[in-house]
């Protein structure tokens, strides 16, 4: 096998390798729905195309002799079988309605794809008169959520008549990100880590963190997609944004920690002297900013993650200001390479090998190993720019889900509505326990549209973080 088309695999594509079908099908699958009828041939020529101009899209895991590589298929009429293979129109769905396209997505969330003898993602066509969808469904291998929005941009321009522009293979290391850029930096970014896990551990001594366990097994089972329509429009969020002093994501990041907080208050108050209840909010950062040009690699997986801890506070106004503060602190470390030591060491996996790397993987479910965490929150922001200026075929809805061993929720804004999708683990949260966080999550955005801003205690607040962050 010639090894020009053969490309390594970094840390996080590893992992993914490592825990495919033990977590699930790692598959990041979006539907794509729209207001108005769709070419059939249209759409598949368009995925077609896709797959010539992203030669990801053409990839398959190979084993080597010591671990595994992304071969890229040569664009043929090898590649056309498979690619009849992994489209499809499919029937007995009917996307208008949201409830019957929520089920069907749940169901196709959990169907595995074959990376190791078919292309590495599945295309269906959901054929309507006025309403069709396409699910775009993609294995987190090929690349991250970043990735996958520049394809849904190629897509959209492609079925408004433009072509899609090659993609170049980019080199998958994460290294040059998180690194120092010169060797004498090294001592300075280890002793700040071990600085600040020293006091993280220190000021998260004695907290509990709030989850919606409850039940759970000792190995991994199927995940269910919930569809949410927020109870506040885009531009409302905005504005209700601008007073407070902060951006939509740290608003919408403080209205889910509230959330959790009065679910965990209402399950039962803190007891003098036992632990303080917390929400722990994981997001991921998008490394590419941080590589020695500035912008990083085009297309493939540059993700690190971060958690922000909120504790109860008197006000919306200084829950807002302290994750600001966690959050603008932890971009800072990224910045300054202070995860440096954490994240190389992290690159071992490749020698841990899949088989043990699986085995730990399974373990950590087993035991409840891992660190509790409330969710996983990730917000797209407004989607608006995934329709081509002046295109006539657009978005009328856009719902990401992909597979997470943690609760997780994507946000994101388009055609003036803030859609939510929930991606909860079947054998750990039940569907009343999801209804029971949206009611409470929708109570707190209502409250939030409707209490005054107390602009005194925004302002208190706002230098406080900014003084944390300084500090930091």
């Amino acid at each position: 096998m010639s090894t020009a088309n053969l490309i390594p695999l970094n840390r996080s594509e590893h992992m993914y390798w490592a825990g495919e079908g033990h977590l699930g099908p790692i598959n990041q699958a979006y539907i794509l729905r729209f207001d108005q009828p769709l070419d059939e041939a249209l759409v598949r020529q368009a995925l077609r195309e896709l797959t010539t101009a992203f030669p990801r899209m053409r990839g398959i895991v190979v084993p080597t002799a010591w671990t595994h590589k992304l071969r890229i298929l040569p664009d043929d009429r090898f590649v056309d079988q498979l690619f009849d293979d992994c489209y499809r129109v499919e029937l007995g769905v009917d996307p208008s309605s949201r409830e019957a396209l929520q089920a069907w997505h749940t169901r196709f969330l959990n169907e595995p794809i074959s990376l190791e003898r078919g292309l590495p993602w599945r295309g269906r066509f959901l054929p309507h008169a006025t309403q069709p969808a396409i699910m775009f469904s993609v294995h987190h291998i090929i690349g991250d959520g970043r990735s996958m929005v520049q394809m849904l941009c190629a897509i959209l321009g492609r079925l408004n008549g433009q072509p899609i522009a090659p993609c170049k293979v980019d080199s998958p290391s994460m290294m040059p990100a998180v690194t120092p850029q010169k060797w004498w930096q090294w001592p300075g970014s280890v002793a700040r880590w071990w600085r600040d896990s020293r006091a993280e551990k220190a000021a998260t001594r004695n907290e509990r963190v709030i989850q919606l366990e409850d039940g759970g097994s000792d190995h991994h089972t199927t995940v269910s997609v919930r569809y949410h329509e927020m109870p506040v429009a885009a531009d409302a969020m905005r504005a209700l944004a601008k007073q407070h002093g902060t951006t939509v994501n740290t608003l919408l990041m403080a209205t889910v920690a509230n959330t959790f907080l009065a679910l965990g208050h209402r399950d039962g108050p803190d007891q003098p002297g036992g632990p303080r209840s917390v929400a722990a909010l994981r997001t991921s950062v998008d490394l590419r900013r941080y590589f020695p040009d500035g912008k990083g690699p085009e297309f493939g997986n540059y993700v690190s993650v971060f958690t922000v801890r909120a504790r109860q506070q008197a006000t919306l106004a200084e829950q807002i200001a302290s994750l600001e503060a966690q959050s603008k602190a932890a971009m800072a470390r990224f910045e300054r390479r202070d995860f440096a030591l954490p994240l190389t060491f992290w690159e071992i996996i490749p020698w841990v090998g899949r088989t043990l790397y699986s085995h730990l993987i399974v373990q950590s479910k087993a035991k409840r190993s891992l660190p509790a965490l409330s969710c996983h929150l990730s917000n797209l922001g407004s989607a608006e720019f995934i329709n081509p200026k002046g295109g006539s075929v657009r978005l009328s809805e856009l719902w990401p889900t992909t597979i997470s061993n943690v609760f997780l929720l994507g946000a994101l804004s388009l055609n003036g509505k803030q859609f939510f999708t929930v991606i909860h683990q079947n054998d750990e949260i039940s569907p009343a326990t999801v209804d029971r966080f949206l009611a409470e999550f929708d109570q707190q955005l209502r409250h939030l549209q409707t209490a005054p801003v107390d602009e005194t205690s925004r302002d208190k607040a706002h230098g406080k973080a900014q003084n944390m962050v300084a500090a930091a």
